[in-house]
């Protein structure tokens, strides 16, 4: 599909929706422009880069088994906040 067909698609089911949706949709147009606009930035890699690996903060932490991942799970639980729209 060409640039063309796909603008007319996208019009088509833009006249479908309800004032509300339209508003969402704007907002997420605006999202997709500004981000595609923005400079992204570059990350230079030097010899001496190694990806993390937790080591330095399990040094901090003495030990973990991981048997706690339930706890945790059902902390995050019950602190999230609910997201803003």
């Amino acid at each position: 599909m060409n640039n063309a067909q796909l603008r007319h698609t996208i019009n088509h089911y833009l006249d479908q929706l309800s004032g509300d949706r339209l508003r969402l949709v704007a907002d997420f147009l605006n999202f997709l422009v500004h981000t595609e606009h923005k400079a992204q930035p570059q990350v230079t890699e030097s010899a001496d880069f190694r990806p993390p690996s937790g080591g330095s903060l399990l040094s901090h932490t003495e030990t973990w088994e991981g048997t706690d991942f339930e706890d945790c799970l059902e902390t995050v639980y019950e602190t999230r906040s609910q997201i803003q729209a």
